[in-house]
């Protein structure tokens, strides 16, 4: 292959293709740096990356030719960040627990179809419906869109300003005089309203595997608690 046949066609062809590849690789480092480190320690990359990144420009601009010393400044203080970053990642330096290093790269949640809905509009009952006709309940007819699927609500708090969650537990006592149970089932994270939140089984556990009948309430109002069973539709 002559040069002018090289510098016409292959060239033109094959540089844009290394550019992007490298600026895939970069993203793609850049993405793992940060999402396999801690929260802070994502953070503090980040500033350090950028202070390298204005280094290396000021450095460059300042010259108007590097020599190789310079050179190796400017590569060094662009690539340490990374190289740092990278050290964390992998757990080399730091000392990070694996579950706090990965906190980043937990999944998304997934919410199965026809997970049941709950409310809270005040501190004594529990209600199902739209905010303006919400009905307050003591029993929990559940009817998910597949028995298999992990326990999962939505809980929407409706009242201003005030904690509440759902807790789901096993059932002591009988369904006209219900007691709390002594085994956590299902344990939703305490919100302020005004707010929704979803809550999924952290460890899968389904609705069918729950017993037929169950209590729940919130751990902040106790009375505001009912019966439960799942109906399958």
């Amino acid at each position: 292959m002559n040069n002018d046949v090289r510098s016409r066609i292959v060239l033109p062809i094959v540089i844009p293709v290394i550019i992007l590849l490298s600026i895939a690789a970069f993203v793609g480092a850049m993405a793992a740096l940060f999402l396999f480190n801690t929260k802070a320690g994502a953070t503090m990359l980040a500033a350090v990356a950028a202070a390298g990144i204005l280094f290396t420009i000021s450095l460059s601009a300042a010259q108007e030719r590097l020599d190789a010393p310079r050179r190796a400044v400017v590569v060094f203080a662009a690539f340490l960040p990374l190289l740092a970053g990278a050290a964390v990642g992998l757990g080399l330096i730091g000392d990070v627990d694996d579950a706090d290093r990965m906190i980043n790269v937990e999944p998304l949640l997934v919410v199965p179809d026809g997970a049941p809905e709950i409310a809270a509009e005040n501190s004594q009952e529990f209600c199902l419906g739209p905010e303006s006709s919400c009905e307050p309940i003591d029993f929990w007819d559940v009817e998910p869109g597949d028995v298999s699927d992990p326990v999962s609500f939505v809980f929407e708090n409706r009242e201003v300003g005030v904690d509440h969650n759902v807790q789901i537990t096993n059932l002591e006592g009988t369904r006209d005089d219900p007691q709390r149970g002594s085994e956590i089932l299902a344990d939703s994270d305490l919100v302020t309203g005004p707010i929704v939140d979803v809550y999924v089984h952290p460890e899968g556990l389904t609705w069918e595997e729950l017993p037929e009948e169950w209590y729940f309430l919130c751990i902040v109002h106790p009375s505001m608690n009912g019966v439960g069973t799942v109906v399958e539709g």
